[in-house]
């Protein structure tokens, strides 16, 4: 497995890592949840928008996508927008080889990286925890019925 850098060609492949890891992430939230994240987030505009504006690496396996993260540097504290692995692979390194690499990615002097997840997604919770993420604070969901989100954040050294 190798991580590189995204370019425009993986679209494709980025935005089928998302119709496969949402509905099983997410299945807990519903079905309206996954299906507005879907259109917000994993869209062809939205995709494009994450390409110009954010640090995206895709992991590659035997030359198929098999994960993708993004970094957000342009605010003091760099955010991991993305990270997601298809199904079929969760478990196997590709998660935590692509955090390190968008880790690897924020600029020197950082002091943490930040991320969020979404409240009862306990596979990412253990995820984040497990690579040195603590809590933050948490959100309401954005609309009623929606879970929280979670923010944690792992200091730099």
């Amino acid at each position: 497995m190798t991580v590189r850098l995204a370019v425009e060609g993986d679209l494709s492949a980025i935005q089928q890592i998302g119709r496969e890891t949402w509905p099983a992430a997410y299945a807990f939230a519903g079905a309206e949840y996954i299906a507005n994240g879907l259109a917000t987030w994993w869209s062809d505009d939205a995709l494009r928008r994450s390409l110009r504006d954010t640090i995206v690496l895709v992991a590659i396996e035997r030359d198929r996508a098999v994960g993708v993260g993004n970094l957000d540097v342009r605010g003091e504290v760099p955010i991991i927008w993305k990270l997601y692995v298809r199904p079929g692979t969760q478990g196997s390194g590709v998660g935590s080889a692509l955090l390190a690499a968008l880790i690897e990615q924020a600029p020197p002097g950082s002091p943490a990286v930040r991320l969020e997840y979404v409240d009862g997604n306990e596979r990412a919770a253990r995820f984040y925890a497990a690579h040195g993420f603590v809590e933050l604070r948490r959100e309401p969901g954005e609309q009623p019925g929606w879970p929280n989100t979670v923010w944690v954040e792992r200091p730099l050294p």
